[in-house]
Parts: C-alpha cells; sequence; structure tokens
C-alpha cells in the first residue's frame, strides 16, 4: 500500500459582487455577523484506518472529515489482518477511548502520536512485528495511566522497572522479562505470580490469608475488601475470631476476620462495638432506643445486678436492659432516667402532685388517661394537651369538668383549686403541671434526666415513638416543642 499523506483542501465560498467587486456582509442594523465556516475534508489514499472510520460512520473514504475521525470512541480489529503501518489519519482520532489491534500483523513504529490521544485508555498492541515504542506511550504504561494495556511478543523491549500491563503491575528486568516470585526491589518486598504479575487481594498460603495492595506489596493494617474490613498483623496475617488493641483501641474480628459491629458475643460474654468497630464503654443506647451498660474496665455487658455510677445507683435486668420507671416498694422507685429513687415526703410538693406522678407511672393508667383524652376530643389525636392532663387530674379525685380544653381555662381552674404557680424551673417536681411558651402546650412533669431533658407524661406520643413517657427538652424551644415558661403545684 502507498504512503498515506493527509492532503486538506479548504473549500471556500466566496462571495463575487457586481463588476468583480467583493460582496461585503452588513450587519442591516443587527448585532448578528453571520461567519461562513469552512470545511475540512481528508484526501488520502484509503487505508486499514479510513475503511473502519467510514464503515462506523456508513460514509465512503472520500467523503471523510476530520469531525468524522473525533466521533470515533472505540475500534476493534482484534485478529483481523491488517498487515500493514499505522496511518497518518491516526492522530485525528482525538476522542479515541478503546483501540484494539491485537494479532493483526502490524509492523512498523509505533507512533509517537498515539501517545497524545489523550482519552484513550484501552490499548492493545500484542502479538503483532511492531519494532519500536515512543517513549510517551512507554511512560503511559509506566505511570498506569491505561487502564489496560498490552504491547508484548512485538519486536521491541520494553525498559527495565515497573509497568502497568494487562490490568496489572509487573516488573520488567534489563531484557523485558517480568520478574516472578518473591523479589526484593529498592528495600521492599514483593511478590510476583508466575505470568509475571502482581499478587494482588486476598489470597491463601499455609492456612493463613494475606492481603496484596496492587503493588503486590503485603498489608499489615486494616483493608477494606469488598465492603468489610480485615486487620492484618506485621507479618501481613489476617486477623481471626481475636480481639484487638490498637492506638488505644479494642476491636473484634470474626471467624471470618471481618471487623464486628453492633452488639456480639465474644467469649460467652456480650459487648458493642460502634460503626467503626471501636468497643464501647459505659452506658450505650442500642437501636432498640433501649439504655445498656459495658463494664469501663473490660466492655462486658452488665447483666442482671444492680451497679453504682457516679454516685447514682442503676438495675440492669437479666438481659443487660436498663431498668426504668418500676417501682421496687412503697418508698423505693426507680426512675425514668434509670436511677434509684427514696421516696420521701420532698419527693414532690405536695400529696397532690405525688398521686398524680404515681397514677401517671403506671402504662395502662397512661393508656387509659390518652384515649379517654381522644374520646372527649371527638376522636382527635391532636391539640388534647388540657384534655390529657384534666383526666389525669380527675383520675386522682379533682373534679374539673370533661369540656376543659384550653390552656387558659384550665390554668384558671388550677389557680381555683388553690394550685400555686412558679416560674423558676430549677424547682419543678414529679407531678408538676407545666405550660409552655405562649399556652402552646401543657404536660405533667415526672423526673430531670441530663442535659435540660426531663421525662414528661403528655398526648404527644406520635412525636416520641409511640411512648407517652418520654423525654423532653425544658428550658429551649425544639422543631417540635415550645420552652417551658412556668408550672403548676399543688402546696401541703
Amino acid at each position: 500500500m502507498k504512503n498515506n499523506k493527509v492532503k486538506i483542501i479548504v473549500l471556500l465560498a466566496l462571495a463575487v459582487g457586481i463588476s468583480g467587486v467583493p460582496a461585503i456582509a452588513h450587519a442591516s442594523e443587527k448585532d448578528n455577523i453571520a461567519v461562513t465556516e469552512s470545511v475540512y475534508k481528508i484526501k488520502s489514499d484509503e487505508n486499514w484506518l479510513t475503511e473502519e472510520v467510514a464503515k462506523q460512520l456508513g460514509k465512503s473514504g472520500e467523503t471523510l472529515t476530520e469531525n468524522d475521525f473525533k466521533l470515533i470512541k472505540k475500534i476493534d480489529l482484534n485478529n483481523t489482518k491488517i498487515d500493514d503501518k499505522f496511518p497518518e489519519e491516526i492522530t485525528l482520532l482525538t476522542n479515541l477511548e478503546y483501540l484494539n489491534l491485537n494479532n493483526t500483523k502490524l509492523y512498523g513504529e509505533i507512533p509517537e502520536e498515539l501517545g497524545e490521544l489523550k482519552k484513550l485508555s484501552y490499548l492493545d498492541l500484542g502479538w503483532n512485528k511492531l519494532t519500536k515504542i515512543p517513549e510517551e506511550v512507554e511512560n503511559k504504561i509506566i505511570k498506569g495511566t491505561y487502564t489496560y494495556c498490552d504491547v508484548s511478543d512485538n519486536k521491541f523491549d520494553l525498559n527495565k522497572g515497573w509497568h502497568f500491563l494487562k490490568g496489572k503491575w509487573c516488573y520488567l528486568d534489563r531484557n523485558g522479562d517480568p520478574l516472578t516470585g518473591e523479589q526484593d526491589i529498592e528495600g521492599q518486598t514483593f511478590y510476583f505470580k508466575e505470568d509475571g504479575t502482581v499478587r494482588e487481594g486476598l489470597e491463601e498460603k499455609d492456612g493463613k490469608t494475606y492481603y496484596y495492595d496492587k503493588t503486590g506489596i503485603a498489608q499489615n493494617a486494616w483493608k477494606a475488601v469488598n465492603g468489610q474490613w480485615f486487620y492484618f498483623n506485621e507479618n501481613g496475617e489476617m486477623q481471626k475470631s481475636t480481639m484487638l488493641s490498637l492506638n488505644n483501641k479494642k476491636y473484634c474480628v470474626d471467624d471470618n476476620g471481618a471487623m464486628v459491629k453492633g452488639l456480639y458475643v465474644y467469649d460467652g460474654k456480650r459487648y458493642y462495638f460502634n460503626e467503626n468497630g471501636e468497643m464501647q464503654y459505659g452506658f450505650v443506647t442500642l437501636s432498640n432506643n433501649e439504655e445498656y451498660y459495658f463494664r469501663p474496665e473490660t466492655g462486658e455487658m452488665v447483666v442482671n445486678s444492680d451497679i453504682v455510677v457516679g454516685g447514682k445507683k442503676y438495675r440492669l435486668d437479666i438481659n443487660g436492659k436498663i431498668t426504668k420507671n418500676m417501682w421496687m416498694s412503697d418508698s423505693l422507685y426507680i426512675q425514668p432516667n434509670g436511677q434509684y429513687a427514696t421516696i420521701t415526703s420532698t419527693y414532690s410538693h405536695s400529696n397532690v402532685n405525688f398521686r398524680l406522678f404515681k397514677y401517671m407511672t403506671n402504662i395502662n393508667n397512661q393508656q387509659s388517661v390518652d384515649k379517654r383524652a381522644v374520646e372527649l376530643h371527638d376522636g382527635r389525636t391532636d391539640n388534647n394537651c388540657v384534655y390529657f392532663a384534666s383526666e389525669a387530674l380527675r383520675r386522682i379525685g379533682l373534679s374539673i369538668p370533661n369540656s376543659m380544653c384550653n390552656t387558659y381555662q384550665f390554668e384558671n381552674t388550677l389557680k381555683n383549686y388553690g394550685f400555686v404557680s412558679c416560674s423558676d424551673l430549677s424547682y419543678l417536681k414529679p407531678g408538676d403541671i407545666v405550660f409552655t411558651n405562649n399556652y402552646s402546650h401543657v404536660f405533667i412533669f415526672m423526673g430531670w434526666d441530663t442535659d435540660g431533658y426531663a421525662y414528661i407524661v403528655d398526648n404527644q406520643k406520635y412525636n416520641y415513638g409511640d411512648q407517652i413517657l418520654h423525654r423532653r427538652k425544658i428550658y429551649e424551644d425544639t422543631s417540635i416543642s415550645d420552652r417551658s415558661t412556668h408550672f403548676y403545684y399543688y402546696p401541703n
């Protein structure tokens, strides 16, 4: 085949005016300017590349333009008998991403322009008769720029060193042959397979599991594999069925070596590990919204026993759950926050408040009061706070009308019964009746928790996981609740 030469014929559209004077395009009092673009066509002898481009576009070779070559993203002529050199038109494939010319009897040199195709990521020139590879193309192989590259079985050798070939890293010696087995390179140990590619991923050896990265180095740290984390010790061995102490933190790996997360039984004892796999200690609230306690010294869950933390006593049931809101006797109560409380005459502001509080600690009473509040409001579940609090007071003997539904009315009724107002919320005690800002809500106080939260009962279980007894912010507004402003208690 003759040498291919690209000749660009520029077709100019000339406007010829009267008497040989060139016609001038005026703006016609508009700002738009018409521009006639030149059309570039390719004029060359047909070759394997122009034939392929024409075939993909359904055109004839003589009608191809530069823009036609820019439309080509993939050329796959694997095992096609080309028996020719690279044509000069290869430079026009500026958007080419995939080029497979394996076993096509190509000869001559690989053109330097091939290395200038910035979008080319797949390059297969293996099993040909090519005599030279340009420096720019080999540098891309060395850097791993191509996601896949094969230039083997040609008439040239690659330089000594690392190359990313056939999707794997390999190290070539001075003869261009890949190293195999265990090799020391620049002070580091690498492991190569029989085909010369670096070992990568998980591998079993002598009953132990190792993990090799893309350079073939056995790893000795945490590594993520298929969405799970595994730990490899200083010898590169995967750890299994054991506890790990790393950087002052404890972890656990299961029988398969995977990092443990959540509640886990190890050696007959229960532990809890967070989303990062770190062992947790002290009070922990699990996904079931129940609270548990794990010993600070060992991380072991405490079950079926009493503990004292920060001077406060708690009880853990047989499943390790902290017991809450339970009467142990008439004078001993486990509060909603899990702390034991000895009941004395000062636990509430008065006997009236205490009777209201104790009645509402019973979950059956809570549900009964809530159900009645909905009935009094014609089946509606919203805006029932006054119905709820009024019904609770009726249950302990106060004669409050069933029609009571307004917070202002309710407050006046409390005053008429002799209840006393207080705006210092730090004096709140169980059984007190609390009003919020702008009289938007009223609830019954059941006890303090931490960080400005308190346990209360009201009609808003729909905002608190269907729990009538729940935590609520007292001093501050939140997205679902207004701050409290004052409360009422009955004096002794």
